[in-house]
């Protein structure tokens, strides 16, 4: 239930942000907002402050900020309509009612009306008939429900280009704003490593190191070398993947001690790492569910005998075989289980096209060492930039392989139920990761709303771009037209996600 609460909280606080953009953007343009909504569907609580109503709906999932003019709409009353219109003391309009038929206002007046200007556009009188009406007259919709009329001087279709870019803008520009921050906090408290020492500030209790190597050791050699820097440290141990016996030098206490580690082997093309203190036999760890060897049916303790018809009799040999694989070929494994030898397909293993996306190689091994970290503002305010540079670089390289890789789709894309399960993941790591992934999620919406996609933010914009090199707008209902259908379609695609994320959940895909 926690790990429930702090996505929604996760995902309606990156919402908030965005929505707000838009918001502020529009208010400072004078455009009129009716509503700002967090969620969609039935309305569970609202309350009317100024002209907003501010609204929180049943399903968290998105938000909204109605405009005045925003989409394209049709007029609520024309000529020949019978409307029941209230009066002030001023005897101008303030409120039409649309049901002429009411009940609540048969004490209003019922006109039918010949004549009709609520635009005032160029800051004309609006009126109906011979009635002047107010500037902020309300639309009576129904028993519940009442629209404060939008004249042209509170119209996002009368505003000017740059204010009209900014209420469209604001909303991605304000997750950027979000991140930023996010990054900047993220930063201080984790800390920038001192690249140029080599004592250990973390060991990770769960790792191979753990309960090894101690936080406060200072490493002199690893496997013999002499190190001066954590880069030092760094490179011998990408440089050594293989090696099943790893030899420290540390000082501790004043004193050198020397120390042995048997690394964890990750194989991620595949999906499965070696047990623990495993140095010759060649017997698979832990195996997560949903990674192709989990789905191939490999287990934890199983033996491996021969991939692709070759015998393997190392772990130098399987890290050979893997490596190999770059295009992501399906490999057959032969594996030993309580005595008898099991045949495994594993399919589309992650190609090297894939991995360089994550951030990942074929093969690591892993200790469970970190450096010292240290507290220094300057970097952290610089990592706030960095940290938006590497969201959006890694969100273009994902959309480039879903048109690129025959190894990702859209079916691999992560909606409402993935986003829960990686912040529960973040979450359980720490607040450091927590902000790390807020951080990612922020720039995720910033970006993807900027794409030229009818009916996101970056397809409104390039309508908008149109009228500027043009001079002319485009044609209101085309443009109309095509954000409905994307939003169609774009609905689809949220209610396809959705039911990958849930096989993937209970672990049917």
């Amino acid at each position: 239930m926690i790990g429930i609460i702090v996505a929604i909280l996760v995902l309606s606080l990156v919402i908030i942000i965005h929505e707000a953009g838009h918001f502020l953007a529009a208010r400072r343009a004078g455009i009129l907002c009716h509503e700002f909504s967090l969620g969609m569907g039935p309305l569970l609580w609202s309350k009317k402050i100024g002209e907003t109503v501010y609204g929180i709906r049943l399903i968290p999932l998105g938000g909204f900020v109605s405009m005045a003019g925003e989409e394209i709409e049709s007029d609520i009353i024309k000529i020949g309509d019978k409307v029941l219109i209230e009066f002030n003391e001023e005897n101008k309009v303030k409120r039409i009612v649309l049901d002429k038929n009411s009940d609540l206002h048969s004490e209003f007046e019922l006109i039918t009306v010949e004549k009709i200007d609520l635009k005032g556009v160029d800051g004309g009188n609006l009126f109906i008939n011979d009635y002047v009406v107010l500037r902020d007259a309300m639309y009576v919709i129904n028993k519940n429900k009442e629209i404060q009329i939008a004249p042209a001087d509170r119209n996002f279709n009368f505003k000017n280009k740059k204010q009209r870019f900014l209420a469209i803008f604001g909303g991605p520009f304000m997750n950027f704003v979000l991140a930023f921050f996010v990054f900047i906090l993220f930063a201080m408290l984790q800390g920038f490593p001192v690249a140029d020492s080599t004592e250990i500030g973390f060991v990770g209790a769960d790792y191979p190191a753990g309960g090894i190597l101690k936080d406060g050791d200072v490493i002199k050699s690893v496997d013999h070398e002499t190190v001066t820097s954590w880069d030092d440290v760094s490179s011998i141990l990408d440089d050594n993947v293989s090696d099943r016996l790893i030899e420290f030098i540390v000082e501790r206490d004043g004193t050198l001690v020397t120390l042995y580690v048997t690394p964890t082997i990750y194989f991620y093309s595949v999906g499965f790492h070696s047990a623990p203190d495993t140095i010759n036999d060649v017997i698979v760890g832990d195996i997560i569910e949903g990674t192709q060897a989990g789905n191939a049916g490999m287990l934890d303790g199983d033996k491996i005998i021969s991939i692709d018809g070759v015998t393997v009799s190392t772990w130098a040999d399987v890290i050979s075989s893997l490596e190999a694989n770059v295009t992501g070929e399906e490999m057959i494994f032969e594996v030993e289980r309580n005595g008898e030898n099991v045949t495994l397909t594993i399919e589309e293993p992650w190609g090297q096209d894939v991995l360089d996306n994550q951030g990942l190689t074929a093969v690591d091994s892993m200790v469970g060492i970190n450096p010292v970290y240290k507290f220094n503002f300057i970097k952290s305010v610089g990592y706030g930039f960095t940290g938006i540079k590497n969201a959006s670089t890694m969100i273009f390289d994902t959309l480039g392989l879903l048109f690129s890789s025959n190894q990702v789709g859209a079916g691999d894309l992560a909606g409402p139920v993935g986003i829960y399960q990686i912040t529960n993941a973040a979450l359980s790591n720490g607040l450091i990761s927590l902000l790390g992934w807020i951080g990612l999620l922020s720039v995720n919406l910033g970006v993807i709303n900027l794409l030229p996609i009818p009916a996101l933010d970056g397809g409104r914009l390039v309508f908008l771009g149109f009228e500027a090199i043009t001079g002319k707008k485009a044609n209101a209902k085309v443009e109309n037209t095509l954000h409905y259908v994307m939003y169609l379609a774009l609905m689809g695609l949220f209610v396809f996600i959705t039911y990958n994320d849930l096989l993937r959940l209970f672990n049917l895909k």
